[in-house]
C-alpha cells in the first residue's frame, strides 16, 4: 500500500515541476536552431540534421535536434541525438546529459536515466533538477535508499522549493518504507540463513545415512565372507569325514574281502582234504597181513 501511495505522490510532483530542459546561448543562431526556437519542431529536425551531416550545424545544434524529437514524442530519436553530441568534442556534456536522462525517464528505461543524471552530476554536483530526477528514477527503481538520499540532496540545494512540503512527505514516506524493506530483508536473510542451516543438517543427515549404510553394508560383506567360510569349513570338514569314511569302507571292504578269501581258501583246504581222506581207505577189510603184501625197501626208513 506504501509503494501505491509513493507512487502516486511522484506522479504528483511530476505533474507540477515536470521536466526542465538546459540550452545554451549563442550568439548566432543556425537556420535548424532559429525554427527549433520559433517552437516549429517538425521544420527544424531536418535542418538540424542537414546541418549537421554538413558540418555547419554549431555544437548546440545536437541539442536542439534531441529536444526537437523529444518535443514530438520521439524519444528513442531524441536519445540518439543525445548520444551523438557527447560523442562530439566540444559539446556541452552536462546539458546533453541531462537532457539525455529525461528521455530515457519517459521511455521508462530508469536505468539508463540514472547513468545520464549521473555523468551531468560529475560535471556539476549542485545541478539541482538532475538530482531530483535522478531520485525520482530511483523511486521508480524502488531503490529507496538512493532516491531518499537524493530527494534529501535536493532540499538541502532547494530549501525554499515550492514543492518542499511534498518532498518531505515522500522522504518520510520513503523512510518507513526503508525500514519495512530492512525488517523484510532481515527476516529474508533469517529465513535464508534458516533454510541454509536447514540444508547442512539435511546434507549431514544424508552423509550419516550414507556411511550409515555403507557400515551395514561392510557389516553385510563381512558376514557373508564369514558364512562362506564357514560353509566352507563345513564342506571341506564333510569332504574329509566322506574321504574317511570311504576310507574305512574301502578298508572293510577290503578285510571282508580277505576274509572272504581266506574263508574260500579255508574251504578249498578242508575239501581237498576231505577229497584225500575219501581217497584214502581206511576199512580194515582192505587190509591183510599176508607176505605177499609186504613190500620190501631197499633203502632204510626215514623214520627213527
Amino acid at each position: 500500500m506504501k509503494i501505491r501511495y509513493i507512487s502516486v505522490l511522484i506522479l504528483f510532483l511530476l505533474y507540477f515541476t515536470g521536466f526542465s530542459f538546459a540550452q545554451a546561448s549563442k550568439a548566432s543562431d543556425s537556420e535548424g536552431e532559429k525554427l527549433f526556437k520559433q517552437n516549429k519542431p517538425n521544420e527544424a529536425i531536418p535542418v538540424l540534421e542537414e546541418e549537421i551531416s554538413a558540418e555547419t550545424a554549431s555544437a548546440q545544434a545536437y541539442n536542439f535536434l534531441g529536444l526537437a524529437y523529444y518535443q514530438l514524442g520521439e524519444y528513442e530519436k531524441s536519445v540518439e541525438a543525445f548520444s551523438k553530441g557527447l560523442k562530439k568534442s566540444g559539446t556541452n556534456k552536462k546539458i546533453l546529459s541531462y537532457n539525455q536522462g529525461n528521455s530515457y525517464y519517459l521511455l521508462q528505461d530508469f536505468e539508463s536515466a540514472v547513468k545520464s543524471y549521473g555523468l551531468t552530476l560529475s560535471a556539476d554536483p549542485n545541478f539541482s533538477d538532475a538530482v531530483l530526477n535522478r531520485a525520482n528514477s530511483f523511486l521508480m527503481l524502488k531503490d529507496f535508499i538512493r532516491a531518499k538520499s537524493d530527494y534529501e540532496k535536493y532540499l538541502e540545494l532547494e530549501p525554499e522549493n515550492e514543492q518542499k512540503d511534498s518532498i518531505e512527505m515522500l522522504i518520510a514516506m520513503l523512510g518507513s518504507q526503508i525500514e519495512q524493506q530492512e525488517e523484510e530483508a532481515r527476516i529474508a536473510q533469517a529465513e535464508a540463513e534458516r533454510l541454509v542451516e536447514e540444508e547442512r543438517l539435511m546434507q549431514e543427515e544424508m552423509e550419516r545415512q550414507r556411511l550409515e549404510q555403507e557400515r551395514i553394508a561392510e557389516e553385510e560383506r563381512k558376514e557373508r565372507e564369514r558364512l562362506e567360510e564357514e560353509a566352507r569349513k563345513e564342506r571341506e570338514r564333510l569332504e574329509e569325514e566322506a574321504r574317511i569314511a570311504r576310507e574305512k569302507e574301502e578298508e572293510e571292504q577290503r578285510r571282508i574281502e580277505e576274509e572272504r578269501r581266506a574263508a574260500e581258501a579255508e574251504r578249498r583246504r578242508k575239501l581237498l582234504e576231505d577229497v584225500a581222506n575219501s581217497l584214502h581207505d581206511t576199512n580194515s577189510t582192505n587190509m591183510t597181513a599176508g607176505s605177499e603184501d609186504i613190500l620190501d625197501y631197499d633203502f632204510e626208513s626215514e623214520l627213527d
